[in-house]
């Protein structure tokens, strides 16, 4: 009996730890979204990824568990950069990411034409001396 009760408690301090770590994870996506719609960039992956669990007391006087998060974004839609956050319990302490590039990049000039195609269309009949 008493093994059967001690079993019920350790899967009750699994499940809630396992919904504590999930709702942190979301909060976590929730302020990397908003940072990089803010931002003007886009956010990849729809995801945040755990770096880093610690314990720390909070300014109120409680021991609340401390994670970082990492979660990337792009500028310009072919890069990936890093972007990280911790939160406090379910409070953001801070948010990092890079900052945009101060200048674009400027697109390589369009190639000069080495050939030139000309395509005729319909029935006419060619002018004099195309046709030879």
């Amino acid at each position: 009996m008493l093994s059967a009760i001690f079993a019920l408690a350790l899967f009750g301090a699994i499940a809630l730890g396992w919904a504590s770590a999930r709702r942190a994870a979301e909060i976590a996506a929730h302020y990397g979204q908003n940072a990089c719609a803010e931002s003007g960039v886009q956010w990849l992956d729809h995801t945040v990824v755990l770096e880093r669990m610690g314990l720390k007391r909070a300014p109120d006087g409680w021991i609340r568990p401390l994670r970082r998060y990492r979660f990337e974004f792009s500028t310009q839609g072919h890069d990936r950069q890093r972007g990280h956050l911790e939160l406090l319990g379910a409070e953001l302490q801070w948010l990092r990411m890079p900052p945009p590039p101060t200048q674009p990049l400027e697109s390589p000039p369009p190639p000069s034409p080495q050939w030139q195609v000309s395509l005729r269309l319909g029935g006419s009949t060619p002018a004099k001396g195309e046709g030879d």
